[in-house]
């Protein structure tokens, strides 16, 4: 893992950009391909036009803010990781848009092929079937290098047989690299996506090969490195995270919010998935509100599906799934079960309201017990009837440990805790919001204004918090909204849960943060103003009943 922890600072210590370097401007709206092209005066019009230039290290080539283009861009050449070659935007206003129009079609937004040292910063894909598309042929040199930052991908939801992918490509997807390479060998390495939103997309990001899920490819990974940081993957189908043969990554503050909704999928739904897949970090992340739709199955928060190995999660927040909040998986898609998964002070609050089984409701699904895996320091809320875990076929040796956790039912949740919010200052963004934290659920703050909206708790002194309890005003219709915790390292607000419809009371269950502050952002109401009557923090530490250790290895 130690090869993916360097991967940023390496990037970031970058050489310097070549003396040759140069830069190439692009304009739909006020360009001319027989420009020159290379001022922002004299910029080329079309991608047809910006696709026959050969690019060399550190050059750019920059898409005027504010313009559109139905065109795909397959930039050529190379760039390094000391000098990539920069796509990326000119001018002021809103990103360039590269909308295909019809997500139906197999139509790409910008196109990689056997290529290396791009990096791709601030752009919009809209109704591309594949927004970024990066292709690697069998027996492709090992490429290194591909950042994409500050980019948008949105709106395409097709969704066919993922086994015929990619003949033809019938799924839409935010990004996807593919290899076609099938023996172990790593064909593209040092891999970031930061600060992206993946919005209303079938799938958001995928790593893929037509090996996807044979039992006879196991162990080969063909990426290396892949690191996100700060991504959104909100409103899709399935699998917003659909990662196969990954040789060390990392995923670091993403959200992955309100999947599968009005989706039928033929082989269930995940919010996640990881397969073939070794030496990952994943921390400080969420995964929450995962539907499985009209009729699909699963419907977990996250799935290692199999062949799995070395990886650790910390600090994760797993909740309101309508199967269980986590899947361990190895039968499905491979005969090798994960091996050495470690969780860490991670929170699964799943509803579980469909059965795997008859009459089989539980937290995580084990599919088999000689997958290996540890829970340290976790916390669990239970819904009725739902077990902590369910192991499908118990003819091996358990291998689940259970270290230092609890567990307690949700109608349980914060008993015999104080509420903290009655001891902290409140401010908001409008109106006295003193009503929210006053006990008493007939009165309510009730903001003004338009946009979001904001109220913030002030603690006597860093507190440890771990679960909220919300309650709405009598016709308020919130329909989307986060809660906040002061980072005091980062000195900044930081997301802990995402949450849809609040009503009389909502219990919302995160990850231990000792902090300062929290803080409530309204985001979305179905219509009008929104209305919360209480906003209560608690640190939940009573009535809690400790997790037997199960098996051993």
């Amino acid at each position: 893992m130690r090869s993916v922890m360097v991967l940023c600072a390496a990037i970031v210590m970058a050489g310097m950009v070549p003396a040759y370097a140069a830069t190439y401007y692009v304009s739909s709206s006020a360009g001319n391909d027989s420009a020159a092209g290379t001022t922002e005066a004299a910029p080329w019009k079309t991608f047809a036009k910006a696709s026959t230039v050969s690019l060399v290290a550190g050059d750019k080539l920059l898409l005027k803010c504010g313009d559109t283009w139905n065109e795909e861009l397959h930039p050529k050449g190379n760039g390094t990781a000391q000098a990539p070659v920069l796509i990326s935007s000119f001018g002021k206003g809103a990103k360039p848009i590269i909308d295909r129009q019809d997500d139906k079609a197999d139509l790409v937004g910008l196109l990689l092929k056997d290529q290396e040292g791009f990096k791709i910063v601030g752009l919009e894909f809209n109704k591309c079937q594949t927004g970024i598309y990066a292709e690697y042929s069998d027996n492709c040199p090992t490429k290194k290098y591909l950042w994409i930052e500050d980019c948008y991908f949105h709106d395409s939801l097709v969704y066919g047989n993922y086994k015929t992918y990619p003949t033809p490509r019938n799924i839409s997807l935010g990004v996807c690299l593919f290899s076609y390479e099938r023996d172990k060998k790593i064909i593209l390495q040092d891999i970031m996506v930061k600060n992206c939103v993946f919005r209303r997309l079938a799938s958001g990001f995928w790593t893929n090969s037509p090996d996807n899920f044979n039992a006879g490819a196991s162990f080969v990974y063909n990426f290396k490195n892949l690191v996100f940081e700060d991504c959104l993957f909100e409103e899709g189908y399935q699998w917003q995270q659909g990662i196969r043969g990954v040789d060390g990554g990392v995923m670091r503050n993403c959200i992955t919010h309100d999947v599968g909704r009005g989706f039928r999928a033929w082989n269930g739904v995940a919010g996640a998935m990881f397969f073939r897949c070794k030496d990952w970090l994943i921390e400080d992340c969420e995964w929450g509100f995962v539907d499985i739709g009209q009729g699909s199955g699963d419907g977990e928060a996250f799935d290692w599906e199999g062949n799995c190995d070395n990886s650790v999660m910390k600090n994760c927040t797993f909740h309101d799934t309508d199967g269980p909040g986590f899947l361990l998986c190895c039968y499905a898609s491979d005969g090798n079960a994960n091996k050495d998964i470690t969780m860490e002070n991670c929170v699964i609050n799943a509803k579980s309201k469909r059965p795997i089984r008859p009459n089989v409701r539980a937290a995580i699904i084990n599919t088999t017990d000689w997958t290996t895996a540890i829970w340290k320091n976790c916390r669990f809320y239970l819904s009725p009837g739902e077990a902590l875990m369910a192991v499908m076929d118990g003819e091996k040796d358990q291998r689940s440990k259970f270290i230092d956790c609890t567990v307690k039912t949700l109608a349980e949740a914060c008993k015999g805790s104080p509420n903290l919010a009655l001891k902290a200052r409140v401010t908001a963004s409008s109106q006295d919001a003193a009503a929210a934290i006053d006990g008493k659920p007939d009165t309510a703050w009730k903001p003004t204004g338009d946009g979001s909206h904001w109220l913030q708790l002030a603690l006597p002194a860093a507190t440890l918090v771990n679960t909220f309890k919300i309650k709405e005003a009598a016709g308020s219709s919130i329909s989307r909204y986060q809660i906040q915790y002061w980072d005091d390292q980062a000195k900044k607000w930081m997301s802990c849960f995402n949450g849809m419809t609040i009503g009389q009371e909502f219990v919302c269950a995160i990850a231990n943060r000792t902090t300062k502050g929290v803080r409530l952002v309204v985001m979305k109401t179905t219509s009008g103003s929104p209305a919360v009557a209480e906003f209560e923090a608690y640190n939940d530490v009573a009535e809690w009943k400790p997790v037997p250790l199960l098996g051993g290895r």
